[in-house]
């Protein structure tokens, strides 16, 4: 698994043309395209768009690109890429119980303690993955299993508990992972993939090359100035 000088240079391989082994060539193909568009973007949403188009080229069944709240409580996806059709079921069940919930205006809870999400999005700055998934190094990663990751999605106190066994009867996915984004060294989002099979160590490569260009990128725009660190 690639550490942060090793994705530096891996990047630079890629635009000279070297084969980096962590990558298979479809893969770094992705990568230098998503470079060069990324260059283009002159702000936040154009990062998203081209962000959202290099994870989705890579076929997984999901992907996604969250970024929190200014007061680092709630993370929410600005962008998605997953069947609509599930998301409609999913979407249809939960409104049984709030009316005028959406999956692109829900808001996954990082603030509170001692969950999943705040030790992986808050407090750490490793990758979290699915605990299925096989590592050549797993000790910088947080591991947990779906359902945990399922758990977690969906605050202590929400009437939402309530449906989180038929969410998991109805949703597929086998794998996931999810790296962060950051700013200054502090977290400001996270993107990510589920997947029907088990998701591989190449597939968590890709994901931090991406989110390290991200990152840059968002930085440069003054993204996340207004935070509260």
């Amino acid at each position: 698994m690639f550490n942060d000088p090793e994705i530096i240079e891996a990047i630079n391989n890629i635009e000279k043309g070297v084969s980096c082994g962590g990558l298979s060539d479809k893969t770094s193909e992705i990568i230098s395209i998503f470079r060069k568009n990324l260059e283009g973007s002159t702000d936040k949403e154009e990062i998203y768009d081209v962000s959202i188009d290099a994870l989705n080229r890579i076929g997984n069944d999901f992907s996604f690109i969250a970024i929190f709240r200014e007061d680092r409580k709630y993370s929410t996806a600005v962008r998605i890429r997953v069947d609509s059709e599930l998301v409609n079921r999913v979407e249809d069940y939960a409104r049984k119980i709030m009316p005028e919930l959406t999956v692109m205006r829900y808001r996954i809870p990082i603030y509170e303690d001692g969950r999943l999400f705040r030790r992986f999005l808050l407090d750490g700055k490793v990758p979290l993955v699915s605990d299925n998934i096989n590592l050549s190094d797993g000790s910088n990663v947080l591991k947990a299993s779906i359902t945990e990751m399922y758990d977690n999605l969906i605050s202590f106190d929400s009437p939402l508990k309530l449906l989180i066994p038929a969410f998991k009867r109805m949703v597929p996915y086998k794998s996931a992972m999810s790296v962060q984004l950051f700013i200054n060294d502090f977290a400001v989002g996270n993107i990510g993939f589920a997947s029907r099979d088990v998701l591989s160590e190449e597939s968590l490569n890709f994901l931090l090359m991406i989110s390290s260009l991200m990152s840059d990128k968002l930085e440069k725009l003054g993204f996340g100035k207004n935070y509260n660190w």
